[in-house]
């Protein structure tokens, strides 16, 4: 494989711009990502590469997706290998609520998403027949189609006479050495947990979202209540007729659930409220610095929630232990951000680890009154068709659904929601997303599960056996143990005490937030010798009181909703997460007494 660096050749002009930093670092995070470590200035910036924790397998070294180990023969098809391991079935844990999973798709939301390649005027390539009765035939297929063929027997698709799923592969990123080698894909927004979901990863997107005035964003006043804005974007929704509503928010993909629209306004009117707050205590702080402060307190309580709430529900105590994952004490400050360490998102984790969280969705909503279930809706309506958040109690009674209802198991069975009829429209059905996952994981050249099992210091499998109750049905679709997929490796495997994942996957989900961490170094706990825009010791303190319940207690609509568990992530009246009023300090506020400015 050449390595010869490109910038000097007729080449040069496709390899990444290094973005303009300043000598002495901003105070405040960029936008974009860009220039938090000056050495790598592109490190963690919107549109850079994922990295990986190990080389690609591609079967040309390059782009074209592996094959299988044994008989060198193009995989399996990832709806046939769906249709053998997945099924429709309920496992609840009596733990966590199902918030886990929202917050979780959230959270991807803000830290990944890979850009499917389109045609030059922006519209989508069509790789299947236009009946969805076969792929495309290979001579006409745009060089990013990757077709997931549909089994003739298939027990659902054949009655609908489908045999093709529409696959485009992610776009590819300039390699940020300007060498020539493997693939590596385009991570559209910054890699950063830094708000980008609330603010967009551009200034542009930043500029359409804030209202100048006051350090605000723009809302939509709905008789009242403040919800997102309406969106501009004519495709973000299934239909835009009057009275209907489609939302607009830092992120693109805001509209695809409705519990989703639910979180993004969560943190939209924390934004505003603390905003509203630091005017009252400085008067005189222009927009600007209202807008800079606001956005940094808010970075700051998300980073609090994932750390300290969110991380030790998904992978649990011993690994956040383990991996020096928790947060600091009162007002004690971090050093542990390392120049040296990349936290650009790891391939691993955006294309399959991080994925687990599908096989937690419930397929249906179960939304209560005050008194008893008045509805129960079908996940796959709701997509992208948020207009319930109009009605009155809406806002209210699913941030109770998502804060009391229960989780399902990670593990092979998922919702005939996400395996049928996810993003169906008008349709039918609609799409499987697991075997847009196992494709997906194809497309960016991961290798198989066997080579990470190696690589966190377990045993390779040997057998089908050793994967226990889905041996047999793995032998059925794969020819050997060594083309096992990894998302699918990872949803069979056991798993630690006290971890929702198996052993594989906490280490990779792991591994990726001490990345975000440590090689973050605007990471709100960072020394000021470290952090250009660090807090003080008192509000450092302050930030570390931060919990999802406050932020659910301070911007719900206090409707329906007046008590909170203490902590969201798990069940109500489990012990020590007592059902408390919203006033209670037993749910801390965080007191912005410690941001006022005096004048001098």
């Amino acid at each position: 494989m050449l390595q010869d660096d490109l910038r000097l050749t007729p080449l040069g002009n496709a390899c990444g711009h290094q973005p303009f930093c300043h000598t002495v670092p901003e105070k405040y995070r960029r936008i974009d990502g860009a220039c938090n470590n000056i050495k790598h200035s592109t490190w963690g910036s919107h549109l850079s590469p994922y990295s990986r924790l190990l080389p690609p397998s591609y079967k040309d070294g390059v782009w074209s997706p592996r094959v299988s180990e044994r008989l060198g023969e193009p995989l399996p098809s990832p709806r046939r290998i769906s249709v053998a391991l997945f099924n429709d079935e309920n496992v609840y844990q009596s733990e966590h609520t199902l918030l886990v999973m929202q917050f979780g798709q959230y959270l991807a939301h803000e830290i990944t998403q890979s850009v499917d390649t389109s045609f030059r005027n922006g519209s989508a390539i069509a790789c299947c027949e236009p009946d969805g009765s076969a792929p495309l035939d290979p001579r006409y297929r745009h060089d990013a189609c990757l077709p997931i063929d549909i089994p003739s027997d298939d027990p659902f698709y054949s009655v609908f006479k489908q045999g093709c799923i529409n696959f485009v592969r992610s776009a590819l990123s300039p390699r940020q050495d300007c060498t020539l080698g493997y693939s590596q894909q385009m991570n559209k927004v910054t890699h950063f947990i830094d708000g980008s979901s609330i603010y967009g990863s551009t200034t542009e997107q930043t500029g359409e979202l804030r209202s100048f005035e006051g350090g605000k964003l723009i809302t939509f006043e709905d008789y009242g209540r403040d919800l997102l804005p309406i969106s501009k974007d004519t495709d973000a929704c299934l239909t835009m007729e009057q009275g209907s509503a489609c939302f607009g928010s830092g992120d693109t993909r805001t509209n695809q659930m409705v519990t989703l629209v639910v979180l993004h306004t969560l943190f939209m009117r924390e934004h505003n409220r603390i905003a509203t707050e630091l005017q009252k205590l400085n008067p005189y702080w222009s927009d600007e610095r209202l807008f800079l402060e606001a956005r940094q307190i808010m970075i700051a309580e998300l980073q609090v929630i994932v750390y300290k709430e969110f991380l030790p529900a998904v992978i649990g105590d011993s690994a956040m232990r383990e991996f020096q994952l928790n947060l600091k004490d009162g007002e004690e400050y971090s050093y542990d951000y390392d120049a040296t360490i990349e936290p650009s998102v790891v391939n691993e984790f955006s294309s399959a680890a991080f994925r687990f969280g599908h096989s937690v969705v419930d397929g249906q909503l179960k939304i209560y009154g005050s008194k008893k279930m008045e509805e129960i809706i079908f996940i796959p309506e709701a997509m992208f068709h948020p207009s319930r958040m109009r009605k009155r109690h809406f806002f209210d009674q699913i941030l109770s659904t998502l804060t009391t209802e229960p989780l399902q198991e990670v593990d092979e069975f998922f919702s005939d929601a996400m395996i049928r009829y996810m993003f169906r429209g008008g349709n039918p059905f609609g799409v499987d997303i697991a075997s847009l996952n196992i494709q997906r994981g194809r497309d960016h050249g991961i290798r198989p599960y066997n080579d990470y099992r190696e690589l966190v210091g377990l045993p390779r499998y040997t057998s089908f056996e050793e994967f226990g109750r889905k041996g047999d049905a793995l032998k059925s679709v794969y020819s050997s143990v060594d083309d096992v997929d990894l998302w699918v490796g990872g949803l069979l495997e056991e798993k630690p005490e006290g971890s929702m994942v198996g052993y594989v996957f906490r280490e990779i989900i792991a591994d990726q937030f001490v990345r975000l961490k440590n090689g973050d170094k605007y990471f709100f706990e960072n020394d000021p010798s470290l952090n250009p825009g660090h807090f003080t010791p008192a509000q450092l303190r302050e930030l570390r009181r931060t919990s999802m319940a406050r932020i659910i207690c301070d911007n719900s609509d206090g409707i329906l909703l007046g008590k909170q568990a203490i902590n969201a992530f798990r069940r109500p009246g489990i012990q020590g997460n007592d059902v408390v009023d919203c006033t209670d300090e037993a749910i801390p506020r965080i007191d912005l007494m410690n941001w006022r400015q005096e004048i001098d």
